[in-house]
């Protein structure tokens, strides 16, 4: 197993480092692009996420559950934009769609308008050569620049003079944790005796790269679990369908089982009469 690539956080005890998908991206990743120091007691290490194997970026009895990392993107061919995703022991498979990171940011009376900043992408990491890899329960979120996010901004230099500074868009921020409620995640947890909080995209999102990686198999959507999905024209259409049954039950007539046939009435008129005569 390869030496543990960083150090631990650098946290008060009772503190977790538990930030939004819009806080990575604003104040930790565009930071590290435009070469700013991170806030502090924030240790966020640069490395090269292909040369480590997720067992080491998260070794057992590591007091987290989750990692995160500043990595540049390495392309997988020389003249091309696709991206390398091959470890040593196996690759990284993106699952799903690109999401957009968004801030809300107050436009004009009074409302408020949310600009792109970013982009999220989910991965699952398996063991093997593709495409035959056996998949494992390793998943990676990684954060890049979009948008908004690769702005320029100016900042006082040295001299006090203002000068404009371009984000880099080759770095990314990468977020690397097991799948929840998987044995080898269970076992870690209580390897390191973790009773810390589960974070947000603990809570929701495992259950969502699950779906969403079905999606990227089968061209479906990136919902998750818990996560239901109300086609409110669906139902309007429904309760419309619903009125105009009502409506035609109540204009059409009405119709006894106990009303009679004219040949019913028929012999009851014969019979009465037969009666009548007899007596």
């Amino acid at each position: 197993m390869a030496k543990d690539p960083v150090t631990k956080p650098r946290l008060p005890p009772g503190f977790r480092f538990r930030p939004t998908d819009e806080e990575l991206v604003v104040h930790y990743l565009r930071r590290r692009a435009l070469s700013s120091p991170l806030p502090a007691a924030v240790d966020i290490p640069d490395i090269r996420i292909l040369a480590h194997d997720p067992s080491d970026l998260l070794p057992p009895g590591w007091s987290e559950q989750e990692r995160y990392f500043f990595t540049c993107k390495e392309a997988k061919y020389v003249k091309g934009r696709r991206a390398n995703r091959a470890t040593g022991a196996g690759y990284w498979k993106a699952t799903g769609k690109e999401k957009p990171v968004a801030v809300a940011v107050p436009a004009a009376k009074g409302q408020v308008q949310a600009v792109l900043v970013g982009m999220k992408r989910s991965l699952v990491f398996y063991r093997g050569k593709p495409p035959t890899g056996s998949k494992t329960d390793w998943v990676m979120h990684e954060y890049r620049l979009a948008g908004a996010g690769l702005a320029p901004c100016r900042r006082a230099s040295a001299g006090d003079a203002a000068s404009v500074a371009q984000p880099a868009e080759g770095w990314v921020l990468c977020r690397v944790f097991r799948k929840k409620g998987s044995a080898s995640a269970n076992a870690a947890a209580a390897a390191a005796g973790a009773n810390a909080p589960a974070s947000p995209d603990e809570r929701g999102s495992d259950g969502e790269e699950e779906s969403e990686e079905h999606g990227a198999e089968e061209e479906g959507g990136s919902g998750g679990a818990g996560r239901a999905f109300i086609d409110f024209f669906a139902r309007a259409e429904g309760r419309q369908q619903q009125r105009r049954g009502q409506q035609r039950r109540a204009s059409s007539p009405v119709v006894s089982s106990s009303c009679l046939t004219d040949e019913q009435q028929q012999q009851g008129r014969e019979q009465e009469t037969t009666s009548r005569g007899a007596a």
